[in-house]
């Protein structure tokens, strides 16, 4: 064989996945369809989580990776510290601590998520994916941008990756294969994980500003989501940080970023805000599915957003990526190693857990619950000046909406009651 790994797909999970194999001895290919791979085309948050965003009755996390991490900044560099895999990953980028997570009213009443402790850091990614490259390259990976991973196929002795880049079609031969290509997964589907996945939904689309003179008159250091049934009833609004003092907008539609920034209320925000750049992102192109379950399948291994239903976070994709070679170091030692990786997985995502549809299910059925700007003002004014989830507050007050708020009241029960059939659905065998 010509390689011992091929990688498919050059964002964090892909790249750490080239770097840790070539930094131990394997002869690795990683294929990426970006020309420019450090480069972040697509709407994304930026942020590196530290605590678990207990987003359910089960104290959980509120998405995607649950396993314990840490960040460490020093003088000239931070270290990101994953004590469960066991390693740990320096870089030199621009960080920001995230303080307050706070859910915002149309009439501005705030809610807080999480007030007056880091729970996470805003980080530059295109640097974080530059530290990541040049690590793989100087390991020794064979790097391939602009090139397309079409599909892979089991063989008896290892894999064969189609893929297409500047020269054409060809056949990549390999001992194993890491499937890192997104929601999207071509390799995913070419190996017949999709099948057994089942559809909850259409494509997630994300669109985003990034944003100069805003003034927010909120704390600093927030990650803020406004919640205007008028603009969009389904859709919050992210607002978040970026290097200097930038900020970033992110929504479902341009025309809800808009419509925002001209709401009576926080018009003000945006007087002297400049559009300095624009990004967009469909997540899931065939619908948002249940996660890939067992992530191996022969010689091919699935790591990152490649296997979950929307995304692994930034602390999951290399985290994955990690133990997938590891996994597959063990198999190339003649040991076993698949059966290891496909349990870590297991328990290492919060969307392989039931709770965690419970809380996505919640979300779209207090979002359909309420239908007005003052269903809104009314929810949020019962849990004012109060830290937790609101979801989970407003269902801790319901006798107290059913009194003031009847038909409110009736139309959260409903949409509890169909948040329960979209769960039990999504976790049936």
């Amino acid at each position: 064989m010509k390689y011992d790994l091929i990688v498919v797909g050059g964002g964090p999970g892909g790249l750490m996945a080239a770097k840790q194999a070539a930094e131990d001895g394997l002869k690795v290919a990683l294929v990426e369809r970006k020309k420019n791979m450090t480069e972040i085309s697509r709407s994304c948050g930026e942020v590196f989580y530290i605590r678990k965003l207990s987003a359910s009755k089960a104290g959980m996390h509120g998405d995607g990776y649950i396993e314990p991490v840490s960040l460490e900044v020093q003088d000239y560099k931070t270290v990101f510290h994953f004590p469960g895999p066991g390693f740990s990953i320096e870089f030199t980028g621009a960080v920001k601590p995230y303080i307050n997570w706070i859910e915002v009213a149309p009439n501005k009443t705030a809610v807080y998520r999480r007030k007056n402790y880091i729970w996470g850091y805003y980080y530059d990614k295109e640097a974080f994916l530059e530290t990541l490259l040049e690590g793989a390259k100087k390991a020794g990976a064979e790097i391939m941008p602009g090139t397309i991973g079409l599909s892979a196929e089991n063989t008896k002795d290892g894999v064969k990756v189609q893929v297409r880049g500047p020269s054409g079609d060809q056949t990549l031969e390999g001992k194993k294969a890491i499937a890192a290509d997104g929601t999207s997964s071509l390799i995913v589907e070419s190996i017949g994980l999709n099948k057994k996945r089942k559809v909850l939904g259409p494509p997630m689309k994300m669109v985003e500003y990034e944003l100069e003179g805003t003034e927010i008159d909120l704390p600093n250091c927030s990650w803020i989501q406004l919640c205007v049934p008028s603009v969009n009833r389904l859709m919050t609004v992210f607002v978040g940080q970026r290097a200097g003092e930038r900020m970033f907008m992110a929504t479902g539609a341009e025309e809800t970023l808009q419509g925002m920034m001209n709401y009576p209320t926080f018009k003000p925000w945006f007087r002297n805000a400049k559009i300095v750049k624009k990004t967009a992102v469909t997540a899931g192109g065939g619908g948002v599915r249940t996660p890939v379950k067992e992530p191996v399948e022969g010689n091919v291994y699935v790591i990152g957003d490649a296997g979950s239903p929307i995304e692994t976070w930034i602390q999951g994709a290399v985290a994955s990526a990690y133990m997938a070679v590891k996994a597959i170091e063990k198999e190339l030692d003649g040991k076993k190693g698949a059966k290891g990786y496909i349990n870590w997985w297991q328990q290492a995502f919060y969307f392989n857990k039931p709770e965690y549809w419970k809380m996505v299910f919640g979300m779209f059925a207090l979002a359909n619950a309420w239908q007005t700007d003052d269903d809104v003002n009314y929810l949020y004014g019962l849990i004012k000046d109060k830290v937790g989830v609101p979801q989970i507050m407003i269902e801790q007050n319901l006798e107290q909406i059913k009194t003031g708020r009847p038909e409110l009241y009736k139309r959260i029960k409903e949409g509890y009651a169909q948040a329960d059939q979209m769960m039990a659905m999504a976790t049936a065998p």
